[in-house]
């Protein structure tokens, strides 16, 4: 059987429910202690696939959070390599010179689209 993904709460208030709901359960379960160990063993391996969904999740928000994280770096590092176009264009002597920086600071906004 295929695991359910599952996505980790949010929100403070979604947090307590879970609590309560797990409090809740737990209290239901010394109520009814007489349960046959077979039982106790299929809530452990809910328990156990419950956190492994979990994990998975984390893993899965890690992997997209790196992804991000290397793009952004890409970008801010072609960013400053158009403002040192741009600062070069600005002291430049002649136009042709502020002409080619400028050329160099639009290539490196190219670069920017196929982020």
């Amino acid at each position: 059987m295929p695991r359910r993904r599952m996505t980790l709460p949010k929100k403070k208030e979604d947090i307590e429910k879970i609590v309560e709901e797990v409090e809740r359960e737990h209290h239901h379960e010394h109520e009814h202690h007489h349960h046959h160990h077979h039982h106790e063993e299929s809530d452990l391996e809910i328990a156990i696939k419950v956190l492994e969904d979990l994990v998975d999740s984390l893993s899965a928000r890690a992997k997209v959070l790196e992804s991000r994280i290397d793009s952004h770096s890409i970008a801010i590092g072609t960013l400053y390599k158009v403002v040192a176009h741009l600062v070069e264009a600005i002291t430049a002597e002649d136009d042709e010179s502020k002409l080619a920086s400028l050329r160099n600071a639009l290539q490196e906004l190219d670069k920017l689209k196929n982020l």
